[in-house]
């Protein structure tokens, strides 16, 4: 079953917050000098990564726009 407008449009905020978050995770990772704080934060990105993943399995073959 298709996915409703409304669905879609979550959808793309949800990708698009999970952009976001692995690109700050990233950023802040590269920063880090404390391992622990660095070790965390490329936890954080790789578990963004995993929920980006997950949305775009959810919608499958359809298109955002």
């Amino acid at each position: 079953m298709p996915l409703t407008q409304a669905e879609l449009m979550q959808l793309r905020e949800n990708l698009s917050s999970e952009l976001l978050m692995i690109q700050k995770c990233g950023v802040y990772a590269a920063q880090c000098t404390d391992p622990q704080l660095k070790q965390l934060f490329s936890s954080l990105q790789q578990a963004h990564q995993r929920h980006y993943n997950t949305l775009m399995r959810h919608l499958g073959g359809q298109q955002l726009m």
